[in-house]
């Protein structure tokens, strides 16, 4: 049976002060502690799903899906590929954003943040998740993290019609990187987004070294 990962917060009932100035003490206390939880739990993955590589010799890779980031998160894109390298599990591999070019692994990601309920505005209020897909080396020409071209006649894409369009809009420099896109009854398939100007939520890929079997978390 599927088990969908859920981050719990811990609470308990704080008996009633006698004096007004002990409440407000408690309050305050109260108030520092629910921040700090909060805020460490923006650092943690909203849904997680490990799937076994599909080469030969390919171990398993843990997939992460991450709510927007803060606004004052600049340059968007970027900090988001930081963050997903500085993942790593044990003392395997260090991550990167997840490359997504096989149409197996793109429909388990769409799956996971479809019955999570990550597309909806409670997670990503700009429509979108960053993934390891680039042009900012070439215009025109999209490699993936790990040094794949994307696009070609026998590579995997799942495009949003009319995408990528390297919109100028609102960024001189056009649009060079790539989300995983929700807006108007889109279902995460691709569309190139300037690299910073709107923050997004991010899929990280992360090899799992300890993985023995299929698991999903």
């Amino acid at each position: 049976m599927e088990q969908k990962g859920v981050i719990f917060i811990s609470s308990k009932t704080v008996a009633k002060p006698l004096k007004i100035g002990i409440i407000v003490m408690d309050l305050k206390i109260i108030f520092i502690l629910v921040t700090c939880v909060v805020y460490a739990a923006a650092t943690e993955p909203a849904a997680t799903v490990t799937l076994q590589g599909l080469g030969c010799d390919s171990g398993c890779i843990q997939y992460e899906v991450y709510c927007q980031q803060d606004e004052d998160d600049h340059p968007y894109q970027q900090k988001a590929s930081e963050f997903c390298q500085s993942r790593s599990i044990g003392r395997g591999p260090a991550g990167r954003l997840a490359v997504l070019n096989h149409k197996y692994i793109d429909g388990e990601i769409r799956d996971l943040i479809k019955s999570n309920k990550l597309h909806r505005r409670r997670c990503i209020k700009n429509y979108g998740f960053w993934i390891g897909l680039s042009d900012s080396k070439r215009e025109g020409t999209f490699f993936w993290d790990n040094g794949e071209m994307a696009i070609g006649q026998r590579e995997f894409s799942n495009w949003a019609s009319r995408q990528p369009n390297n919109n100028r809009k609102l960024d001189g420099e056009g649009q060079d990187c790539v989300q995983m896109w929700y807006r108007n009854g889109r279902k995460g398939q691709w569309d190139d987004e300037y690299c910073d100007v709107r923050p997004k939520g991010f899929v990280c890929e992360v090899p799992d070294p300890y993985c023995a079997t299929l698991a999903r978390n």
